[in-house]
């Protein structure tokens, strides 16, 4: 009798208030095979929520988010992912490329900080990294 083989695969989120950059991203997830792309959170509110429902692996965040009635941002966002999904890969991905977001972000937990202008490739990079772990 011939068991059936179950491929594990790394459930992706993101977390961007653009809409064409999370088509990019979606579209940088969906081309790397071993990855399920779970969907995207346009404010903090909504990405929790997925979170919560969806349990994703590694999420792909953006610093300046709008949000419902809060003075928060992607950073917050990072924190309580943290604080509360320690076991969440994340990567910051955003405009904001200054070396003391980066400092911060990084302190904070992210894993991966790249810039949404020049270094896309790093996240197709990294996600094929963690795939094959």
């Amino acid at each position: 009798m011939k068991k059936n083989i179950i491929f594990p695969y790394l459930k992706v989120i993101t977390v961007d208030d653009s809409p064409l950059i999370a088509d990019r991203t979606e579209s940088i997830v969906r081309e790397i095979e071993g990855l399920k792309f779970l969907g995207n959170a346009f404010n903090i509110s909504c990405a929790k929520s997925l979170i919560n429902v969806s349990k994703p692996d590694v999420v792909i965040l953006d610093i300046n988010l709008n949000d419902d009635k809060k003075n928060e941002t992607g950073i917050d966002l990072l924190i309580y992912l943290r604080q509360n999904f320690s076991q969440i890969k994340t990567i910051i991905f955003t405009n904001h490329n200054e070396a003391h977001y980066r400092s911060i972000c990084i302190e904070k937990g992210a894993n991966h900080f790249f810039d949404k202008s020049s270094e896309a490739h790093k996240i197709t990079e990294v996600l094929k990294q963690w795939t094959i772990q």
